[in-house]
């Protein structure tokens, strides 16, 4: 009896401190995951991106230049919107096609569009509130798992990115906008 007590009370200790199992692994893989991506002030992207509007969803592919100024994206896929380009910086977006300019700024409500949505998840990598992380097997091989939120206004954008646990290089990423999944990112290679 004394000792299933004793078992009882330790189990109370480790809930009441937070120390379960897996909770230091999480610090340390949101860990690995910030400094891995604050140390980037340049890197490279491709990858698809599935964008729900609610009546309708959009799916193209984009190769994406992370810049220490901002960064460059030219989607690749489908055809009939090959070409469009993009020039992200911190004062807004500028769409460039046939040699055509359009500045657009930012967007209300959640001042994003679907072009900004990938700079914005990989932005949380090195700088979002970290609210889980874990590890999970998909397909033979480990990933570790980063979700992040930040609150515009009061709508909360809540992101969720799985990568290679060698690597760090992202396999896919999703952004949640008030709960609901809006964008969703394949990561190629």
């Amino acid at each position: 009896m004394r000792t299933k007590l004793m078992c009882v009370l330790m189990i109370l200790a480790v809930l009441a401190t937070g120390c379960t199992p897996g909770a230091a692994d999480g610090g340390n893989v949101a860990d690995r995951i910030r400094e891995h991506y604050a140390a980037l002030t340049e890197a490279d992207y491709r990858a698809t991106l599935r964008t729900d509007f609610g009546d309708r969803v959009l799916d193209f592919t984009v190769e994406y230049a992370q810049k220490p100024d901002g960064g460059h994206m030219k989607v690749t896929a489908p055809e009939i919107i090959a070409g469009i380009e993009a020039n992200l910086a911190p004062n807004g977006v500028t769409l460039q096609y046939d040699g055509a300019v359009l500045e657009l700024g930012a967007l209300p409500g959640t001042g994003l569009s679907p072009m900004e949505s990938l700079p914005f998840i990989i932005g949380q990598w090195a700088k979002g509130y970290v609210t889980q992380t874990g590890s999970e097997k998909r397909a033979g091989r480990t990933l570790l798992m980063l979700t992040t939120r930040v609150t515009q206004g009061s709508i909360p954008l809540d992101t969720a990115t799985w990568f290679d646990e060698e690597t760090l290089k992202p396999v896919n990423a999703e952004l949640s906008v008030n709960g609901l999944l809006s964008v969703s990112a394949f990561f190629e290679d």
